[in-house]
């Protein structure tokens, strides 16, 4: 701690020992009238990323104080207005003032010998701590849902579960506009099912996330922006699709801002339907020792019917020109039917048949939550500086049913006996989170952010089994499960970022404090977890010439288990496999480094290598019956896993662009569960995803999108190769206002793949077929005026990962 606090030291006198330079001006319109409100974005050369942005103050002045040596380019940019830029400007050793005068921005309905200027924004940013994925500039995403737009995102897979990976490794931290979303992997699934492409704006990658962000999520963290627009007046859109694909999927989509000097009011409301068909055959291998004991060959089918209304809104009140208080909420209202049909047939050491099971399970749920929150912002001066604070509160609400049925017979198929079985999870979560952060602009172009966070969570889980005796549900106490448990995250954080010329540092340390507390009340078994751990990041980079850039990032995260991971609670997924949690659970820590070339910031090397400890991962057990399969959440001691990724993003001519990323990754594995030996070296797997866009003319375009998968490796588990071929069209209407899209997705209908797992006395052999062809139709419409995008941030950012299912 004392060498750490003495790094940030060093760094904070190296930032204020020099750089003393000015550039200061005033924005006016053609009859020299001041223009407030206009964003002037400052470069450095060579670099093109925007060093540093203000915003003109009512008399239309700005002013960017204390800049190290250098050549700059200064842009100014008002909605309406032509973007002015202004070159030449040289800031020497010593200290200087450059006053640039006045700074005219021009009508943009002016039109010179019929030209039309126009700023196209990338498909895909790469910052120092992120890649930045502009989802409006690829119109193969439009149509899909929030789920179907992350399978297509560069180093991102989907297991046909829906947990998320990134480039390999799991432990994504998924969030929305800056907020953990409090689910499990199958909860999460489901909302992002329902959440269509056209509510968002952008999406941030960052697999090593700077010390601001929570320390949550070992593989990363991946930020979905929504739209939020806050042009004057009343405006916004809406979108309509529709697609046909095994059955038909519906999604429409309403946008509303209002604002004036006082306050901005802004609401985005959608609403979605989509029914989806599964279909996977899994041959079971029993072994006793080498040999086979018992084999379990089963047809899988399931329908799923997901219905979905989420609704956000919020109020900014401008309370002075530097102050602004939020008031924001939050809600989806949730119905969910999964139909699962099994057909079974069981045999002996020599392959003949003994038995077969028909399982049938009906498995419903309709979940409500709501999210409230009041935030505050100050900015005291345009030098940067600000304040923030928010308290926030979320409840989540499920009241999932599952109703089985299993009918035995026997080896001629005569009918032997029948069980009933109604299964009740309930359960609550209660989620309080409260945050503050100050950023302190530095000499020289630096910058300073501290804050301080905190969140408690309670969840309530009643499970209860019943047994469907005479038309009556029967509890049975030895399988049903009452526990209570909470937990409290404190956490502080310091971030520091300065550039040195062509070098740039930002160096970061966060400190997390966590305790859990639980009680089953059934067996009358405690929960007691207390940990404190430090999470270090570091960025470098360096400009080594106006087309070379090195970027180095290092970092420590931690993978802490769902919440429905710790119940000890025992549900049937099918006649034979079940799943239940484990308490004992460890957190996972994880340690990553990359080191990434850039060329004229276009084409990208990235290598990343990570160390886990208490790797989190769910294995098969084989029950002491041995007929029945428990499928329980395990710390593995240790992993490794490294990944090269190569990324490619240009214009090639004005009619064609490309941004094509392959990465290679291997994960590795050591350790051991139940006395079973889980090291393994694994394998390297390739991952390619190629978005191509093709200009037609100003209002005609088109897209074609390929994603390559090779078989991939988590522990015992080895999942099949996949490919998916999309291709969209795009045509604008009334003035670039509308446009209606048609978006072809797996046209090969090859998404389908296969899965093997080997562990203690156990091989399993499975193929699931994936029904995601679909043609999907849409149209959008703006009104009032350009949408523009914003985010905000909340207190309890974290625990939403880890709640629900």
């Amino acid at each position: 701690m004392k060498v750490l606090l003495s790094l940030f030291l060093v760094f904070f006198y190296v930032a204020t020992s020099y750089g003393q330079g000015t550039i200061k001006g005033r924005v006016t319109d053609e009859k020299r009238l001041p223009l407030p409100s206009v964003v002037i974005r400052l470069r450095r050369l060579p670099d093109t990323l925007v060093l540093k942005a203000v915003g003109a103050d009512t008399s239309g002045n700005f002013i960017f104080k204390t800049l190290p040596p250098g050549k700059y380019t200064l842009e100014a940019a008002l909605v309406g207005y032509r973007s002015t830029i202004k070159t030449g400007l040289v800031i020497g050793p010593a200290e200087q003032v450059i006053d640039i005068g006045p700074v005219i921005l021009t009508p943009s309905l002016k039109i010179l010998s019929g030209v039309t200027i126009k700023a196209q924004v990338p498909l895909i940013e790469k910052q120092i701590d992120r890649t930045v994925v502009n989802v409006d500039q690829n119109i193969a995403y439009t149509g899909t849902n929030a789920l179907e737009l992350l399978k297509k995102l560069p180093g991102v897979q989907i297991a046909p579960d829906g947990t998320v990976t990134l480039n390999g490794k799991s432990g994504v931290n998924v969030i929305i506009d800056g907020k953990t979303t409090y689910l499990s992997a199958d909860d999460l699934a489901n909302l992002l099912t329902n959440t269509p492409s056209s509510d968002i704006s952008k999406i941030e990658i960052m697999t090593n996330p700077s010390a601001k962000y929570d320390a949550e999520g070992t593989g990363g963290i991946i930020n979905i922006i929504r739209k939020r627009n806050s042009k004057s007046g009343l405006n916004g859109s809406f979108t309509e699709n529709f697609g046909q694909g095994h059955y038909s999927r519906y999604n429409s989509s309403l946008v509303l801002n209002y604002r004036t000097n006082k306050y901005n009011l802004y609401l985005n409301n959608s609403y979605g339907y989509s029914k989806g068909f599964s279909l996977n055959n899994v041959t079971s291998d029993i072994l006793n020792g080498s040999a086979l004991s018992t084999q379990q060959v089963s047809t899988n089918t399931g329908v799923t019917l997901n219905k979905a209304y989420n609704s956000s809104a919020g109020l900014d009140f401008y309370l002075s020109k530097k102050t602004t208080l939020t008031l924001m909420g939050s809600l989806s209202d949730r119905e969910y039917n999964n139909n699962l049909t099994s057909v079974m047939t069981i045999a002996d050491s020599s392959r003949n048949k003994t038995g077969s099971e028909k399982f049938s399970a009906l498995n419903t749920d309709k979940p409500l939550n709501f999210t409230t929150g009041v935030g505050v912002v100050h900015k005291p001066d345009t030098t940067g500086r600000a304040w923030s604070a928010d308290v926030d509160y979320s409840n989540y609400r499920y009241r999932p049913g599952q109703y089985n049925t299993t009918i035995n017979y026997d080896p001629s198929g005569s009918f032997l006996g029948q069980e009933n079985v109604f299964i009740d999870e309930s359960r609550t979560l209660r989620i309080f989170g409260a945050r503050a952060d100050y950023v302190q602009p530095l000499p020289g172009n630096g910058k300073l952010e501290t804050g301080i966070k905190s969140s408690y969570v309670k969840t309530f889980n009643n499970s209860t089994y019943y047994n469907q005796l005479g038309g009556q549900n029967v509890v049975d106490s030895t399988l049903s499960d009452y526990n209570i448990n909470s937990e409290n995250i404190n956490a502080a954080y310091i971030n520091f970022n300065r550039q040195y010329h062509k070098f740039t540092v930002q160096a970061g340390l966060r400190a997390e404090q966590t305790v859990m507390k639980g009680q089953q009340l059934f067996t009358n078994v405690s929960l007691d977890q207390h940990y404190f751990e430090l999470f270090p990041t570091l960025f470098i980079s360096d400009k080594l010439n106006d087309q070379n850039t090195l970027n180095f990032q290092f970092g420590r995260r931690v993978d802490r288990p769902d919440y429905h991971e710790l119940v000890p609670f025992r549900r049937p997924l099918s006649p034979t496999i079940y799943f239940e949690g484990n308490p004992n659970l460890k957190p996972d820590l994880n340690w990553h480094s990359e080191l990434t070339w850039s060329w004229r910031n276009t084409f990208f090397i990235t290598a990343a290598y990570d160390i886990d400890r208490n790797y989190l991962r769910t294995l098969y057990y084989l029950d002491s019956n041995k007929t029945t399969i428990t499928r329980m959440p395990t710390n593995i001691q240790g992993a490794h896993s490294w990944n090269l990724n190569v990324s490619y993003n240009k214009e090639l001519a004005k009619w064609f662009t490309t941004n094509t990323n392959v990465t290679v990754y291997q994960n590795l594995f050591n350790g051991s569960a139940d006395g079973f030996s889980l090291d393994d070296p694994g394998f390297a797997t390739i991952d390619l995803v190629t978005n191509n866009s093709f200009r037609c003319s100003d209002e005609l375009s088109m897209e074609a999108d390929f994603e390559y998968e090779s078989k991939r490796q988590f522990v015992g588990s080895i999942f099949g190769a996949y490919s998916v071929l999309s291709f969209a069209l795009k045509q604008k209407l009334f003035h670039e206002q509308g446009s209606i899209t048609i978006n072809a997705n797996n046209v090969l209908n090859t998404e389908s793949r296969s899965a093997t797992d080997h562990y203690l006395n156990l091989n399993q052999y499975g193929y699931g077929y994936i029904y995601s062809r679909a043609v999907i139709i849409t149209f959008n419409y703006r009104f009032g005026g350009k949408l523009t995008k914003t985010q905000s941030r909340s207190g309890s950012e974290e625990e939403q990962h880890r709640a629900g299912n």
